[in-house]
C-alpha cells in the first residue's frame, strides 16, 4: 500500500529531524548552557517530532490491520 509507505517515510523523516534537533541541543549546550532560548526550543521540537513520528507509525499500523481485516471479511 503506497499510503503506508508514505507514512513510513514521513515517520523516518521525523525521526531524523528529532535527532538533528538533539544534535543541535548538545552543540548549543556545550557552548553555554544558559545562553538563550535556543536549547529549550530545540528540546521541544525534538520531543514533538519524535512523538509525532512514533504516533504515525502506530496509526499506520492500526489502519493497515483494520483494512486487512475488512478486506478479509468481505471476501
Amino acid at each position: 500500500m503506497p499510503n503506508f509507505e508514505r507514512v513510513k517515510k514521513l515517520s523516518n523523516f521525523l525521526f531524523g529531524v528529532s535527532s538533528f534537533f538533539v544534535f543541535l541541543l548538545i552543540i548549543n549546550y556545550m557552548k553555554d548552557p544558559y545562553q538563550e532560548v535556543y536549547p529549550s526550543t530545540f528540546f521541544i521540537f525534538a520531543v514533538g517530532s519524535l512523538t509525532l513520528g512514533i504516533s504515525l507509525r502506530f496509526v499506520a499500523k492500526d489502519a493497515k490491520e483494520y483494512i486487512d481485516r475488512t478486506v478479509k471479511f468481505n471476501k
